[in-house]
């Protein structure tokens, strides 16, 4: 038997009245006791008992957590599990996702390539080309918008999610890999749901762009966000894939979009073995070639 199975035997052993708002309200109860602690510690600047109130304090809310879990049957070893899970996939860094790597070359994403932006006028607006050895691929975007808000560009977030977290069923269907060889991961994982689901995440995240100063503080990519995206794509493959590696792909997407942006387009190295892409700007005026 485990020591969290211990533990909570002991707890049900001694929880007397056995009823869900008693707990509740216990639990309660001590949250405000350990705050009111606290309060008092940061008034009185030094208390030598504290450590051994607060274990006291500590172990009181376990109490009451534990009554919670056992009458609504939960274990709380398996809180614990559950709960280590959700923290390795939220804050750890994760590593090299490869989630082709036993498909034949042609249905792999190319592990390192060059994508350019060429910008030029459309009437009133403006329109990208995105190619990939002078070969255009997906088609001319503007920013279907009433404002230049750079939408035109945002086909480089696609790029940020292939480099970082080795997943993106858009670049795939650009690049032309997607897995045929399997027509379950065809269907599902590049399919049409899937990259919609991933539009839907950059559209989500770009709408929010302007008030989170268009990513520039990676500390405006919160755990909400990054929460709300792990849960759009729990369906898929990029399930595997940290919170903190989506931080790193949206970071290094909106770093090489606020350049292209700026300079009117582009190239954009992207490096899935380093987890990278990089910016390089044009040798043109913006709108032209050199």
């Amino acid at each position: 038997m485990s020591r969290f199975a211990e533990y909570q035997a002991m707890v049900e052993r001694t929880d007397e009245r056995r009823t869900r708002a008693v707990s509740l309200m216990g639990l309660v109860g001590e949250v405000g006791d350990l705050h009111s602690m606290m309060k008092k510690l940061l008034l009185q600047k030094d208390n030598p008992a504290f450590r051994t109130e607060l274990r006291e304090e500590f172990g009181d809310l376990l109490w009451y957590l534990t009554s919670l879990a056992s009458l609504y049957e939960i274990p709380l070893e398996e809180i614990a599990k559950a709960n280590a899970e959700k923290a390795e996939s939220l804050y750890t860094k994760g590593g090299v996702n490869v989630f082709d790597g036993k498909f034949p070359a042609d249905e792999r994403l190319p592990r390192r390539f060059v994508v350019n932006f060429y910008e030029k006028p459309l009437e009133r607006s403006l329109y990208v080309k995105v190619s990939v050895n002078d070969v255009v691929i997906g088609d001319a975007l503007t920013d279907n918008s009433h404002e230049d808000d750079g939408y035109r560009y945002h086909d480089v977030f696609h790029l940020a999610y292939a480099a970082v977290l080795g997943w993106s069923p858009v670049c795939r269907a650009m690049l032309k890999c997607k897995r045929k060889s399997n027509v379950k991961i065809d269907e599902v994982e590049d399919g049409a749901r899937a990259a919609i689901i991933e539009e839907a995440i950059s559209i989500l995240i770009f709408n929010q762009a302007e008030e989170r100063g268009w990513y520039g503080d990676r500390s405006s990519i919160d755990i909400g966000l990054l929460k709300t995206i792990r849960r759009m794509g729990m369906g898929l493959e990029v399930r595997a894939c940290t919170a903190k590696q989506w931080q790193e792909a949206i970071s290094q997407g909106y770093a090489a979009f606020r350049e292209l942006k700026k300079n009117g387009g582009g190239d954009v190295t992207v490096d899935l073995d380093k987890q990278r892409i990089a910016y390089r700007a044009p040798s043109t005026i913006k709108g032209r070639r050199a």
